[in-house]
């Protein structure tokens, strides 16, 4: 059997040979494949090449490409204060701040309602897909958000309304007996009395 040195060539795994000088430390690197024809008979141009790192296949042109946000828009302005009006309004009624709930969630369900009504973009393909635009999802958060904190806070300034003397009847009364007696008096649901003694032990 012949070794490496009988053929001529070096083994890359031997040691230098002993007074050899230093050399830095190279990367190896690969073979280029050798051109001509393949085996088959197809020539060397034909083989599939893989696609190089990070490269994205292209986008089928029938699809259309998602737009973009663009802060300089009119209508993706206006969804981002519309879900920001939604967001404070519903963290008001949560720390019960009503009448400033009330304000904030009409802006934010009147913005959300501006920009579902803005028209879409005209396509040339009406049976093409569209896009969704950036400006819906943040119109229909504020929508969510702004409509629920505007029934909460309508709910409770139409108790207050209605039942203003029983509420004055709890908020004067010394001892509980007393507040219980109130809804007695004025003949109020049974809901509310529990509701107001609830927020009493609280």
């Amino acid at each position: 059997m012949s070794s490496g040195e009988d053929s001529g060539e070096r083994n890359p795994f031997a040691p230098p040979p002993p007074g050899a000088p230093d050399q830095p430390w190279r990367p190896r690197t690969p073979r280029p494949p050798a051109s001509g024809p393949r085996p088959d008979g197809s020539p060397d141009e034909d083989r599939p090449q893989p696609p190089p790192w990070g490269h994205r296949p292209d986008q089928d042109p029938q699809q259309p490409a998602p737009p973009k946000p663009d802060p300089a828009d009119p209508a993706q302005r206006t969804a981002r204060n519309a879900l920001l009006s939604g967001f404070a309004a519903l963290l008001t009624v949560l720390f019960g701040l009503y009448w400033l709930a009330f304000p904030l969630s009409l802006l934010a369900v009147w913005y959300a309602v501006a920009v579902l009504r803005t028209p879409a973009e005209p396509v040339s393909d009406p049976f093409a897909p569209r896009p969704v635009r950036p400006q819906v999802p943040a119109a229909l958060g504020a929508l969510l958000t702004g409509g629920l904190a505007l029934v909460v806070s309508l709910g409770v300034f139409t108790i207050q309304f209605a039942y203003h003397d029983y509420l004055d009847c709890r908020t004067a009364s010394v001892t509980q007996e007393a507040a219980r007696s109130c809804a007695q008096e004025y003949e109020v649901p049974t809901w509310l009395s529990n509701l107001a003694e609830v927020s009493t032990d609280q």
